[in-house]
């Protein structure tokens, strides 16, 4: 397995200017794989120039390679939106060029919100616009990967599975977010991973548990959701991918990556 940091998720640093030490710390811990993701407070790929021009120097000033991005697309709006066809049109086809030049064949996909009267047609809405994207995304050699993500239609491990199989494209996989699973869930991975695990292309890592009703992130090892178990079931399968620290508690605070990734490097 290969560890890989996300370009808001190494230090609490968002201001104009600072992707460059978020990519040195990250480098300095032996990490050369990033996510793009949100970057000094833009998410990808609505991104500055001058951040924009760091994220793709960084392949040859740190030898630094990108193993997905994502846009953040379909997040906060049911599928009936007029946000949905800018987002798929635009914002993903702008993903797709920026992904090419930054040499990943990897973008990340959210699934719409539920509406309150979700339903079979619903349901179906999202497949059709989860397949055109996908297939958008393989007449140019990249792949896509749904993340899940509570309230929307990709929440819980079933209704990842549902749409997984339903889009049913060779280049659609799935990002295995276990923090987002429990805090949709309110359980373990154990009984998830059994159904998810064929289509497990991608992994993001949290660690936490509810506190006072609220879903609280902490440093690996301190939580309920079960970092070690998940990093031996991964092994069963003979998961050899990445595995994206998600380590920013909130208040992210300086050292929250540090203390992750040293408890992630004794259970690997």
């Amino acid at each position: 397995m290969k560890l890989a940091a996300v370009t808001n998720e190494v230090a609490p640093l968002t201001a104009p200017g600072t992707l460059d030490t978020i990519l040195k710390t990250a480098v300095d811990h032996g990490i050369t794989i990033f996510e793009a993701r949100t970057v000094e407070a833009k998410r990808f790929p609505l991104l500055t120039g001058q951040a924009w021009d760091v994220l793709k120097g960084a392949r040859d000033k740190y030898g630094i390679t990108y193993s997905a991005a994502s846009a953040g697309n379909f997040i906060g709006m049911e599928v009936g939106s007029d946000m949905v066809e800018l987002h798929k049109g635009g914002l993903w086809t702008m993903s797709m060029d920026m992904a090419e030049k930054l040499g990943t064949n990897t973008l990340i996909t959210f699934a719409p919100q539920r509406s309150a009267t979700a339903d079979k047609a619903e349901f179906d809405q999202v497949v059709d616009l989860l397949g055109e994207v996908v297939d958008s995304a393989a007449a140019r050699g990249i792949n896509v990967q749904l993340e899940n993500l509570p309230g929307t239609w990709a929440d819980t491990s079933d209704a990842c599975l549902a749409l997984l199989e339903a889009v049913n494209r060779d280049s659609f996989g799935y990002v295995w977010d276990t923090g987002n699973l429990y805090e949709a869930e309110k359980e373990t991975f154990e009984a998830g991973f059994e159904k998810l695990k064929p289509f497990i292309r991608n992994v993001h890592l949290k660690d936490g548990q509810f506190i006072d009703g609220n879903m609280t992130w902490q440093h690996y090892g301190t939580g309920v959701t079960n970092v070690k178990g998940q990093i031996e079931a991964l092994k069963t399968i003979g998961y050899d991918g990445t595995l994206a620290l998600e380590a920013a508690r909130i208040p992210h605070i300086e050292g929250d990556f540090e203390a992750s990734l040293g408890y992630l490097r004794t259970i690997l």
